[in-house]
């Protein structure tokens, strides 16, 4: 196995950075001026600042506050503003380093959850071979096997998707919240564990390899250019071979500036709960 590369050290960057405005403009207005969402840039505002005056301002704030998107950023030319532009490529930085970094061992350690892996080898190979993170590792099933027993109510899998930020950064709040939701209301499960380099379809082949009632499945979303920190929650019963993503369910945008991770571990909470009394999830139709 090829060693994991180090995650970025985003507080030092910053660290670094504001050092130098600290010597460029003095300690004030350096500490004032706005940390980008990176969490390592330094960058002007430009929504709804570098078009001038709006057509109608009065306007212009409602449309900012209900979209992160990028609004009302202005123009030279035909060509975006430097700030707009800096943001653009600090986004874009932002969502490869979630999807080529790791999640922290040490992270994983600190909860209490043990780790297994997918059959992608490497991260080169997770990422150009899908099927290789839907499926386990020969040791994986084994060390399962081990682990988990037969037949718990529910199994708890993390994973590190397409985001390894979002685990890092939301990862702690998440586990703790969902821990404390399920024993509030009386649904037990098997020791949670970090499956590396995994996709959401593996939660079924663990939830059959277990024999469990239901599966709950906690990974990192596909980072866009605004956000790279989303996690996602997908639920199923009784996976059986061949289930599609019809049967399965999902809490998606969990985030700061979405749903908060502790919430929406509590709606993940009541939603295994709801699965496990109806002994179904997804779409089902009935017949004609």
């Amino acid at each position: 196995m090829k060693p994991m590369r180090p995650t970025i050290d985003r507080a030092r960057v910053e660290a670094l950075v504001r050092e130098a405005l600290s010597r460029e403009l003095g300690a004030d207005k350096a500490a004032g001026r706005e940390i980008e969402s990176a969490g390592a840039l330094l960058l002007a505002p430009d929504r709804g600042v570098n078009i001038g005056e709006p057509y109608d301002p009065r306007v212009m704030p409602g449309i900012l506050a209900a979209t992160p998107a990028r609004v009302g950023v202005g123009r030279t030319g035909t060509r975006y503003r430097t700030n707009t532009m800096l943001r653009f490529r600090a986004d874009h930085a932002a969502a490869k380093d979630a999807v080529t970094s790791d999640v922290d061992p040490a992270l994983l350690a600190e909860l209490g959850l043990f780790e297994v892996t997918s059959r992608a080898p490497d991260k080169a190979t997770f990422l150009q071979r899908p099927d290789l993170g839907r499926a386990l590792s020969d040791e994986a099933r084994a060390e399962l096997g081990k682990r988990i027993g037969r037949a718990p109510t529910l199994v708890v899998i993390y994973g590190d998707g397409l985001s390894a930020t979002a685990l890092n950064q939301h990862l702690r709040e998440f586990h703790g919240a969902l821990i404390a939701a399920l024993a509030a209301r009386g649904i037990t499960h098997a020791p949670p564990f970090f499956v590396r380099r995994s996709r959401v379809k593996i939660m079924d082949e663990i939830a059959r390899l277990c024999g469990a009632q239901a599966a709950l499945f906690v990974c990192g979303e596909r980072p866009g250019l605004g956000f790279a920190d989303s996690l996602s929650a997908y639920y199923i019963y009784q996976p059986a071979t061949g289930a599609t993503d019809a049967d399965r369910e999902v809490i998606s945008n969990i985030n700061p500036r979405g749903r908060a991770p502790a919430e929406a571990a509590r709606d993940a909470a009541g939603a295994i709960e709801r699965i496990l009394r109806d002994k179904k999830s997804g779409v089902i139709l009935g017949g004609a």
